[in-house]
């Protein structure tokens, strides 16, 4: 029973942990809008605290299913929750059809490219 609800915890927070990566990485007319609130850091530190508590309970339950669990966290779970995160947080294809469609997006691979992110050269501003 501790393995199993060790294992939920274990892919709540990665979700939780997905959701802040996007995010972060988000530009700021597609970041989630409760991401740049103060309630950010809730969330990440809600992740962090929740692979602690399943890191415990898995530890408990005994020290192979506490190392799967893991390891599935950081190397199995974000190839799995990621893409499911970005198709589900991106806008509707039909709010960025006009700016995607020059560069070669359709509406079934719109999700897979980086045009969302931040550009890595523009400075971060101070507010």
């Amino acid at each position: 029973m501790l393995i199993i609800l060790g294992y939920l915890v274990i892919i709540l927070a990665a979700v939780l942990q997905a959701y802040c990566e996007f995010g972060r990485q988000a530009r700021p007319d597609i970041q989630p809008k409760i991401l740049k609130s103060r309630f950010r850091f809730v969330m990440e530190g809600l992740w962090i605290f929740l692979l602690i508590v399943a890191s415990v309970v898995l530890f408990l339950g005994g020290w192979v299913p506490a190392v799967i669990g893991i390891v599935s966290f950081w190397l199995v779970l974000p190839f799995i929750i990621t893409p499911i995160m970005r198709n589900r947080i991106l806008p509707p294809w039909d709010e960025v059809k006009k700016e995607l469609e020059p560069k070669g997006y359709i509406q079934r691979n719109y999700w897979r490219g980086s045009w969302w992110m931040k550009n890595p050269k523009e400075k971060r501003q101070k507010h």
